[in-house]
């Protein structure tokens, strides 16, 4: 059994308006039999009183309040060493009331909170706050008998609140386990509502691109030369917004689309390490692949999302005519160039080509 599936917790800590009627109820209560203790003893108002009626209602708040499942531990420890000190506190009190044959008030009002401990799941913590308050009322008192008596009084409110919440936690967990497999159905639902929306841009999308063209090959009219190149780029377009969705922004996309026009091979390819990656960074890899794709004038060009977990984010991959270049992105925003130039030489008696490399790091 999981922490908070089989005890009153829940019930306890998700209803504001449940809480607040709780502590007014309990409160109440408490209220009613300090006035009757402290008329029927005639006690006079006094600084130890009010001390010990602060720390119960204090430990009535905390329990009630508390937003763990089941309470904190620290909370708990609390509330059952409220009772207790509260008795120790008003001590000169115990006496009086005894012989005036009324309930001791700490202890009455201690075993309200620790009632409502048990019924926040902290079992163990409520009887030993029990057996402490019961300690202390018998000290308290001098050990005077009819005090062993007046201290059970917290005991029969925690054994009442033990045997309810064990009859309550069958029911509780099953409602939790319900509460489970419903969030659990929601969650498939909304996945399913999310691939169906996205299912269906993606086909507006191709609708709104696609359809024309689709319209006129099905019409079966002999294609231009210059319609066959728009049939030609938008097919590779439509692969990159597939194959690179994290690339696949306007002004990339119409980079790719300008440099294929000039003859450039172009490879767009996206493996998700832009999916967990800052805005800023995400920007400055499209900038980057941007630039390069509207300065490549022949050749083959490959902008590349390397996977989640690299130490680079992106790399640019660059083969001209004239040489070679690598541009790398890591994941602080630092830009590597790596060239390899090809250069053509001539001495006096042979011509030959050199191979010029340098690399340049760009902030």
């Amino acid at each position: 059994m999981t922490p908070d599936d089989g005890d009153l917790s829940r019930l306890l800590s998700e209803h504001r308006a449940t809480m607040v009627t709780i502590i007014a109820v309990v409160l109440a209560t408490d209220a009613a039999v300090v006035i009757r203790s402290v008329r029927r003893a005639e006690l006079p108002l006094s600084v130890s009183l009010a001390a010990a009626a602060v720390l119960i209602v204090v430990a009535t708040v905390v329990v009630v309040l508390d937003t763990g499942k089941p309470i904190h531990q620290r909370a708990a420890v609390f509330v059952a060493a409220a009772g207790p000190i509260a008795t120790l506190i008003a001590h000169e009190q115990v006496t009086a009331e005894l012989h005036a044959h009324t309930s001791v008030w700490t202890a009455y009002t201690a075993g309200s909170a620790l009632a409502m401990l048990v019924l926040r799941g902290r079992n163990m913590l409520a009887w030993t706050g029990t057996a402490a308050t019961w300690v202390a009322v018998v000290l308290a008192a001098g050990g005077e008998p009819t005090a062993y008596v007046q201290a059970v009084v917290p005991m029969v409110n925690v054994a009442i609140a033990a045997v309810f919440a064990a009859i309550m936690r069958p029911t509780l967990r099953s409602l939790h386990h319900l509460e489970i497999e419903s969030t659990a159905r929601a969650v498939k639902q909304a996945r399913i509502d999310a691939q169906n929306a996205e299912r269906k841009r993606q086909l507006n999308r191709l609708d709104r691109r696609a359809r024309p063209m689709l319209e006129r090959i099905a019409a079966a009219v002999p294609f231009q030369p210059e319609e066959r190149e728009e049939c030609r780029l938008l097919e590779a377009e439509l692969r990159d917004e597939l194959r690179a969705p994290q690339l696949s922004t306007p002004e990339l996309l119409a980079a790719a689309r300008a440099a294929r026009q000039r003859g450039v091979e172009v490879m767009l390819l996206d493996d998700g390490g832009l999916e967990t990656t800052a805005a800023l960074l995400c920007t400055r890899v499209r900038h980057v692949a941007t630039r390069e794709l509207d300065n490549v004038r022949d050749g083959h060009i490959t902008v590349r999302v390397l996977p989640p977990g690299r130490r680079h984010l992106a790399t640019v991959l660059i083969d001209e005519q004239n040489g070679n270049k690598r541009i790398e992105i890591d994941r602080a925003g630092t830009v590597t160039v790596t060239l390899d130039r090809v250069a053509t030489g001539r001495s006096d008696d042979q011509s030959g080509e050199a191979v010029a490399s340098c690399v340049r790091h760009v902030d």
